[in-house]
């Protein structure tokens, strides 16, 4: 009867641990490369602003662009122990990030720029959610 109820519980244990871990069809952020990353955020404007083949073009170029020159600063934010030094790397990603929605807003139409400040919005939101989850714990 121990045995039974043993095995039952390891079991049961082993099934509720594979559905925790969820289905994850895609890997996450940090394993993809640049141009995955582009591809996927791209595939994410195109359906929530509607953009046609040229801006999705240029969309993706921008995307890279801002990849590229980031990459190399969050490298080096992320090995630097000075402050002072973090702090000029981080006021630099977010100058090319607003380079880069400033890029992306004048290629879009007064539609879609109404509603890439809602994606932009909803993007914040999310990123401040995940970061205080992540002071939580």
């Amino acid at each position: 009867m121990k045995k039974l109820f043993l095995t039952i519980a390891a079991f049961s244990a082993l099934t509720f641990t594979a559905f925790a871990q969820g289905d994850r069809t895609t890997a996450p952020a940090s394993q993809m490369t640049n141009d995955q990353k582009a591809d996927k955020e791209t595939a994410k404007v195109t359906s929530a602003l509607g953009l046609n083949a040229s801006q999705q073009t240029t969309f993706k170029k921008l995307v890279l662009e801002r990849a590229t020159a980031n990459q190399p600063l969050r490298e080096k934010a992320k090995a630097t122990t000075n402050k002072d030094e973090k702090q000029k790397l981080i006021n630099q990603i977010k100058a090319n990030h607003e380079k880069f929605h400033t890029t992306v807003n004048l290629m879009l139409t007064p539609d879609q720029q109404t509603k890439w400040a809602d994606h932009k919005k909803k993007m914040e939101a999310k990123r401040a959610d995940n970061k205080d989850k992540a002071n939580q714990d």
